[in-house]
């Protein structure tokens, strides 16, 4: 089971209940939202703004726990096997809460 590693993100971590955010990242139709994404070219936290929103409200609108979701989101990913592409992807999409994040390769990918 992979356990969350803070970083420069723990007093967010403890302030914002960041171990339900964890958790609910975690989860299996998430982490399919994140796969999905990857495989279109997208970056892997695009898809999970309605969800997070719609789980714990305005409080995911804040920047440092936006970014401390993006760094639980790379976290998640590299351990199913996927590697950094590129990050800063701009995401266009209207009402998303992210305004970029990082795209990422799948484990089988030359």
């Amino acid at each position: 089971m992979l356990t969350y590693r803070p970083d420069k993100f723990e007093r967010a971590f403890h302030l914002q209940d960041g171990a339900a955010l964890w958790d609910f990242l975690r989860q299996p139709e998430n982490r399919l939202r994140m796969e999905t994404a990857t495989y279109l070219g997208r970056p892997a936290i695009e898809p999970l703004s309605p969800a997070l929103v719609q789980a714990f409200g305005n409080q995911v609108r804040d920047h440092q726990i936006r970014q401390m979701i993006g760094h639980m989101v790379r976290q998640i990913i590299e351990e199913g096997g996927y590697r950094l592409d590129r990050s800063g992807v701009r995401i266009r999409r209207r009402n998303n809460i992210f305004f970029s994040g990082s795209r990422y390769l799948a484990p089988d990918s030359a």
